[in-house]
């Protein structure tokens, strides 16, 4: 800072300043490539979620000029039995429990 140094003196410094930031780069890759990927995956989500959130908007605006009154009534109807009756099925055991159980390999989600 300020004080003279001899060209050779100068060389090193330069060369020394160049190698750490070279080393400061290597490491900071895997990291930026990480924030990128992240940052793209971010934004490849927020527009699918547009589409389908504007998709649906439309629809809904759709709905009465598919639907004459009578059929949006009794889809209505449908709908509401549907939700009313819907249980699941009693577990039944195996009937043979020597037999052998095979277990399914089982693929980890990456996480996000």
């Amino acid at each position: 800072m300020g004080s003279r140094v001899s060209e050779w003196e100068a060389r090193a410094i330069r060369k020394h300043d160049e190698e750490q930031a070279r080393i400061a780069r290597e490491q900071g890759l895997p990291v930026r490539a990480r924030i990128q990927d992240e940052a793209r995956t971010a934004r490849r989500r927020r527009s699918t979620e547009i589409r389908a959130s504007e998709q649906a908007r439309q629809w809904d605006r759709q709905r009465r000029d598919i639907h004459p009154a009578f059929v949006a009534e009794r889809l209505a109807e449908v709908q509401a039995e549907i939700t009313q009756f819907v249980t699941l099925a009693e577990a039944v055991p195996d009937a043979e429990p020597d037999r052998p159980v095979s277990i399914l390999p089982v693929r980890r989600m990456r996480e996000e």
